[in-house]
Parts: C-alpha cells; sequence; structure tokens
C-alpha cells in the first residue's frame, strides 16, 4: 500500500468536502513551505466555494507570483468579480487572454462585464473575438442573440 503525500491527503479532504480540516491542514503545510503552489491553489479553491473570495484572491495572487497561466488568470478573475472588485476582475480575464488568445472562457466574462457596465462597444469587440473561437454551437447562438440585443 502507498503512502499519501500531503497534498493528496489533502485533496482527499477536499473531495469529502472536509474544508475545516483541510484549511487546517493547507495552514500549516504553507507554514512549512510557504511559496508551495499546490498548497495555496487548493487554499484559494476552497475559499472560493465558501465565499471568502478574499481569500481566495490572495492565494491565487501568491500561485501567480510563482507560475502563470490563462486558467489561473480567469480564476483570479473570477475571484475579483465574485468580491466585486470589476476593474481587477477584468485586467485578470484581459491578462488570461493575451497568455492565450484562444482561451474563450475569458472573452465571453469580459464581453458580459462590459456589457454590464454600459461599455457597449468593448463588449461587442469581445463578443466577436468569443464567436471567433472554439466554442459550442448552442453557446454561439446564445452569444449571438446577446449581440443582437446590444448592437
Amino acid at each position: 500500500m502507498s503512502e499519501l503525500s500531503r497534498i493528496d491527503f489533502i485533496r482527499e479532504l477536499i473531495a469529502d468536502c472536509r474544508y475545516d480540516d483541510a484549511i487546517e491542514m493547507l495552514q500549516i503545510a504553507t507554514e512549512d513551505e510557504p511559496d508551495n503552489v499546490d498548497y495555496n491553489y487548493e487554499l484559494a479553491r476552497i475559499f472560493m466555494e465558501l465565499g471568502n473570495y478574499s481569500s481566495a484572491v490572495s492565494n491565487l495572487e501568491l500561485v501567480l507570483e510563482k507560475t502563470q497561466s490563462s486558467l489561473l488568470y480567469f480564476m483570479l478573475g473570477e475571484a475579483y468579480q465574485a468580491d466585486e472588485q470589476i476593474d481587477k476582475a477584468i485586467g485578470s480575464y484581459l491578462k488570461a487572454t493575451m497568455l492565450n488568445e484562444k482561451f474563450p472562457f475569458a472573452y465571453k466574462k469580459l464581453g458580459m462585464l462590459f456589457m454590464a457596465r454600459g461599455e457597449k462597444e468593448s463588449a461587442i469587440e469581445y463578443f466577436e473575438d468569443y464567436l471567433k473561437l472554439d466554442i459550442a454551437e448552442d453557446e454561439k447562438e446564445s452569444v449571438s442573440k446577446i449581440l443582437e440585443r446590444i448592437r
């Protein structure tokens, strides 16, 4: 029988929705290894799940200091958006698109946020960029209808 690593054990706690135990273990783990990307990432995921968006932001920012990806910037954008920091959310989604020009989710979020702010031209631009990407046909139809309404 193989022994579970610390992170594997913590992920098992998370899978079992034992968030308090997982947070406690992760906090101890980050004291031992403050630069460990996996620990900070898992903390961010738990905090998002629990609605503690400012803590999720803090942990994702720590992760992004060590490694960058469009998915991480997208997650940070969602955390900022949930924490009602819309300008920072937009900035994070833009970084996601800069790292991966074919990352569709960020384009849609940008379109939606600009539309909500009443910035029609920017919303149209990002929705149109979104439609050029590899997305499901029903999604294309849905976003096309949004574009028709805001034009």
